[in-house]
């Protein structure tokens, strides 16, 4: 099951995020070194968050 990415120290390297709608896929290639309490991100295509492939 997908679920939709809300901070990048979360990712792993290799994970690939895909939108559901027009199918472009990006893949982690480098991990989180590490961010400031709070960190968030939103990864967005197609007017939709993308999510992460498991």
């Amino acid at each position: 099951m997908a679920s939709s990415v809300k901070s990048c120290n979360v990712l792993t390297k290799g994970q690939r995020v895909k939108c559901e709608e027009c199918g472009i896929t990006l893949e982690v290639v480098d991990e989180c070194k590490g961010c400031p309490e709070g960190c968030s991100i939103i990864l967005n295509c197609c007017g939709k968050d993308m999510n992460v492939i498991e």
